[in-house]
């Protein structure tokens, strides 16, 4: 049946698309239409909406709410203002999250309700499951000291006050991979893993990235096949694979990596030192996938 997804012109595809070298060979579509051969989701922010309360309807109590739209998110700001956790008047569908200034501000969303684990990380040893996540998103600002953020799967239940990005934006030691913009460095990207209290955190500063701020960027990793039974899980920049340097083998133990492990979509920002109110991350979309079985 294929992926029925239309990736279009060559200036689309760097415009706005889904990254075809990430999704060309993923059958988004039968994971869609068939939850036994696994699971596929996405969300533009084009059909949500953020759930709002209290009289004034300005205000989620202890800053927990939900963004509901093709993937129902629980969201988490520390200001419990709705309007840090925003669509915008756009077209295109995006979701801002904002900060207010105050260090170590938290905001972000995660699937799962914050409770359970919609994703599986492949097991070592795995080589023939797809494993797939992709988002397109901006900072507003690059300046050292702004704003940190995580874009990537994380352990479920780590969306909260100070977590999962903590004093100076450092990753708490939970389960999760993918991408980490620090507080120190604000136009530096780093790949990241980690397998809680097992190993030690793995962090791999990108030097042929260096972010913009407030333009688009896509960031994404995939299981791919390497050799007979030998699989990598390997990362992307705007449709770019970045290289065996940044790739994580899991042919074999890998103390390091989270074999096997629950997680949920996580797309997170805190803000810095030097944060200014309005410190923010855009999301134009999200979208990972998984077939089942892993091997």
């Amino acid at each position: 049946m294929g992926d029925t997804v239309r990736y279009g012109t060559p200036e689309a595809l760097t415009a706005r698309a889904p990254s075809p070298i990430l999704w060309a060979n993923v059958d988004f579509q039968q994971m869609a239409e068939n939850p036994a051969f696994g699971i596929s989701q996405f969300d533009d922010f084009q059909n949500s909406m953020t759930t709002q309360e209290e009289a004034a309807r300005s205000a989620w109590t202890g800053g927990i709410g939900h963004v509901l739209g093709d993937i129902n998110w629980q969201a988490f700001t520390e200001t419990a203002l709705v309007v840090d956790v925003a669509l915008q008047a756009d077209n295109d569908g995006v979701l801002m999250l904002d900060t207010d200034g105050t260090d170590d501000d938290t905001v972000g969303i995660t699937g799962g309700d914050n409770t359970i684990g919609v994703f599986k990380t492949p097991a070592i040893g795995a080589s023939k499951s797809d494993f797939v996540f992709e988002t397109r998103v901006k900072v507003s600002t690059i300046t050292d000291g702004d704003l940190s953020c995580f874009f990537g799967l994380m352990e479920p239940g780590k969306l909260s006050n100070g977590s999962p990005l903590g004093a100076a934006g450092a990753l708490a030691d939970v389960d999760y991979i993918g991408f980490h913009i620090t507080e120190a460095d604000g136009d530096a990207l780093s790949i990241v893993f980690n397998e809680a209290s097992a190993g030690v955190a793995q962090s791999t500063a990108v030097s042929s990235i260096t972010l913009v701020a407030d333009t688009y960027v896509r960031l994404g990793f995939k299981l791919v096949t390497v050799g007979v039974g030998v699989a990598e899980i390997r990362f992307f920049v705007d449709g770019v694979d970045l290289g065996d340097a940044f790739a994580i083998s899991i042919a074999t133990a890998n103390a390091n990596y989270p074999s096997a492990t629950d997680m949920d979509l996580m797309l997170t920002a805190t803000s810095g030192t030097n944060g200014a109110d309005g410190d923010d991350v855009k999301i134009d979309w999200v979208r990972a996938a998984q077939s089942y079985p892993t091997d």
